[in-house]
């Protein structure tokens, strides 16, 4: 594919070379030197031209829009009004520009014929018949650049495919190795961890749900990983606990909130798709003297799901805006979700907000 991209130019430039050379290799030889090869030659010129346009107008526009959108009824509606459209051109460029008479063989050079009776009237005119000839012609040729650009098109269409599976596959296999490095810290372990050691130890009631938690959290990284989708629910509630763990280890200045509303149930996306953003508002959101706030908010309306975190900026602790985190979740938004989603990333006063919009299927 990417050898034929590179030389394409080339390869049209030797396809059309044949495609108008064709018709003046199999002309008799005696019809070079004659006055009508000037006429020939420039209706054929005409007509390949016209063919031109029609194979890059399918091959660029018609083809991409409409066959490949599955839209094929408007797409035979556009080729049946070009097709009568380059018939009825060539049609009235030949009758009333390009003057064809029939091609005759040198009289001279033939034996000599005895010459009619007299007494006989002469023999009345050709009758001018449908041009059944120039018709079928120009159809053949209409039809041909009509197929062969549609071929290019859906060829094009199977190798850009598989290289966007192959891409997803390989981004799947790096999300996967990167999740524990990425999504949850060793760092927020230790201290969940620490947490729950301390728990134990006061015999507090929050131990078993904080362990329930961690467990959920972990279950869902390692095994959920594995599917294309999830059902948004199970993201949630994976969003959940990773934010209850999280209030484990934060004191009562530190506010945290999280939304979510909609007909969840009826959605599916990309695992652990939230997490990075999640992570970069706890990461970078907190403060050890000072009051912060944290919000979170998923909502689903109709087929859009819409997720969007709020944390503040502090002098001494910038956000991850370039980061590795956001940047592996902008590639993924990009594979599993083409020209279906917005991710801003804005900054209002102190406030560091990130916005995301998903068209779901």
């Amino acid at each position: 594919m990417k050898a034929f991209d590179k030389y394409a130019i080339f390869f049209h430039l030797i396809g059309w070379c044949v495609y108008f050379s064709t018709p003046l290799l199999v002309l008799p030889s005696g019809f070079y030197g004659r006055a009508e090869f000037s006429n020939f030659v420039t209706s054929q010129l005409i007509n390949n031209l016209m063919i031109v346009a029609v194979f890059y107008l399918n091959l660029l526009i018609l083809s991409p829009k409409l066959l490949l959108k599955k839209r094929g009824g408007i797409f035979v509606f556009y080729l049946a009004l070009g097709l009568i459209i380059v018939l009825g051109f060539n049609l009235i460029w030949g009758k009333f520009f390009i003057k064809m008479p029939p091609f005759e063989p040198n009289m001279s050079k033939m034996p000599s014929m005895p010459r009619p009776n007299p007494n006989f009237p002469p023999p009345p005119p050709p009758r001018m018949g449908f041009p059944f000839q120039q018709i079928t012609g120009g159809m053949m040729s209409y039809l041909f650049a009509i197929i062969v650009s549609s071929l290019i098109v859906l060829w094009q269409d199977r190798i850009k495919s598989h290289d966007t599976q192959q891409k997803i596959t390989l981004e799947k296999v790096a999300a996967e190795l990167a999740v524990l490095k990425l999504q949850v810290s060793p760092h927020f372990l230790f201290n969940t961890l620490n947490n729950i050691r301390w728990l134990a130890r006061q015999k507090s009631e929050l131990t078993e749900d904080a362990i329930v938690k961690l467990s959920q959290l972990l279950r869902y990284m390692i095994y959920q990983s594995d599917s294309d989708t999830v059902p948004l629910q199970q993201e949630i509630d994976y969003l959940h606990n990773y934010i209850d763990l999280q209030k484990m280890r934060i004191s009562a200045k530190n506010k945290v909130t999280f939304q979510y509303k909609g007909p969840i149930e009826r959605h599916v996306i990309e695992p652990l798709l939230f997490i990075p953003m999640v992570e970069n508002a706890f990461k970078y959101g907190l403060h050890g003297f000072e009051e912060t706030a944290i919000a979170i908010c998923i909502e689903v309306l109709d087929n859009m799901l819409y997720f969007s975190t709020r944390n503040p900026i502090f002098e001494n602790n910038q956000t991850d805006e370039s980061g590795i985190g956001l940047k592996n979740v902008r590639k993924r938004l990009s594979l599993h979700y083409p020209d279906r989603y917005s991710l801003k990333i804005t900054e209002e006063g102190n406030i560091f907000c990130v916005d995301l919009s998903i068209e779901l299927k």
